[in-house]
């Protein structure tokens, strides 16, 4: 299995899983940033590591991983393009009557 570049293990196992979790609730799809805040509460409050840090951005890297690597997932979450989306750094697209 190759893990997301830059993102430790232990987080990409413990996302999977909780996604799994979610999946087998009956959710068809499900948002990998609430999943990333479950893994925050997990680490911080459930486990008490108080230096336990987990970026946002993540959230878009597991979710491809996730769908990628384990069966069942692809289609969970909702992706969208990275690249020349048309939009600015705010998910604003520039307005053509300026």
């Amino acid at each position: 299995m190759s893990y997301p570049v830059g993102i430790p293990e232990h987080i990409c196992d413990k996302f999977a899983e909780l996604a799994q979790v979610v999946r087998s609730r009956g959710f068809e799809r499900y948002s990998a940033r609430a999943i990333l805040h479950r893994l925050r509460w997990h680490y911080q409050i459930e486990r008490g590591d108080m230096h336990f840090k987990v970026n946002n951005n993540y959230s878009a890297r597991l979710a491809r991983w996730v769908m990628r690597e384990k069966p069942g997932m692809l289609g969970f979450f909702e992706i969208r393009d990275r690249h020349n989306s048309g939009h600015d750094m705010h998910g604003y697209r520039p307005r053509d009557d300026i």
